[in-house]
């Protein structure tokens, strides 16, 4: 049995076609789409936003001229329909800075990362899904208003980028030569992409590059199996410089 509280579904649907015309026409028959939509609204008690979520709850078709669909999902902040707005919300490109407030106070970031992070974990293979939880719980709600790009691809963004600082901490890779400072940056660089720098403490040598688990393990595994290359390399290296010096006739 149908609910007669509700809308007849083959009204609804009839409402719904002439809403679809008074959308695409022009000129006349774009009148008559607008007053035949208003006779629809008015003789079944129906309003715009009964036959499509989002918009003015109206029954003057006038009413849609530079609507926004954010502003009905807004309106339904505070009312029962508040969690179906909030999702369409935090979706939506062209909310203003104070709107953008308006949904955050509403909306609990945490949860929304905590549902979404295990989604999230293929953009980057060395994160583990509590350092995306831990970095989206420590979201500043005016950073996520700020960032130009929808409420969830800005949480997303900016989860992520915490989660890989929390992923990747500031090693210290103590080397016993300056060359062999060298050798590890390179290393570094050569299996992450990423810069490394050297420094020094006292007689040691120190390489400084942020590293996740995976990373520092493969760095360790790489630094010993070609740890004797290196000094080959070297002894190859003071062999070839001392050879062109001694065949350099014009000093």
């Amino acid at each position: 049995m149908t609910d007669p509280t509700l809308p007849d579904p083959k009204l609804l649907g009839r409402a719904r076609g002439v809403l679809g015309l008074y959308r695409g026409a022009s000129g006349g028959e774009r009148q008559a789409a607008r007053g035949a939509l208003t006779r629809l609204l008015s003789t079944h008690s129906l309003f715009l936003d009964d036959l499509e979520a989002g918009l003015p709850h109206s029954q003057n078709p006038g009413d849609l001229e530079g609507w926004r669909q954010a502003q009905g999902w807004l309106a339904a902040l505070g009312t029962d329909r508040q969690d179906a707005a909030l999702e369409r919300l935090i979706e939506a490109g062209d909310l203003a800075l104070p709107e953008r407030f308006q949904v955050l106070e509403r909306l609990s970031v945490a949860a929304l990362v905590a549902s979404r992070a295990a989604g999230w974990l293929e953009a980057d293979p060395e994160l583990e899904e509590t350092q995306l939880v831990q970095a989206g719980a420590a979201l500043k709600p005016e950073d996520i208003a700020q960032d130009s790009r929808s409420i969830a691809e800005a949480v997303r963004q900016l989860s992520l980028q915490g989660a890989w600082l929390l992923a990747r901490p500031e090693r210290r890779l103590r080397a016993d030569s300056e060359y062999q400072a060298e050798f590890f940056a390179g290393l570094v660089e050569g299996l992450t992409q990423r810069r490394a720098r050297t420094d020094r403490e006292g007689e040691r040598f120190v390489v400084l590059a942020r590293l996740s688990v995976g990373e520092l393990s493969r760095f360790r595994t790489a630094a010993a199996q070609h740890a004797a290359r290196l000094e080959r390399e070297l002894l190859r290296a003071a062999r070839a410089l001392g050879k062109e010096l001694g065949t350099d006739r014009s000093g």
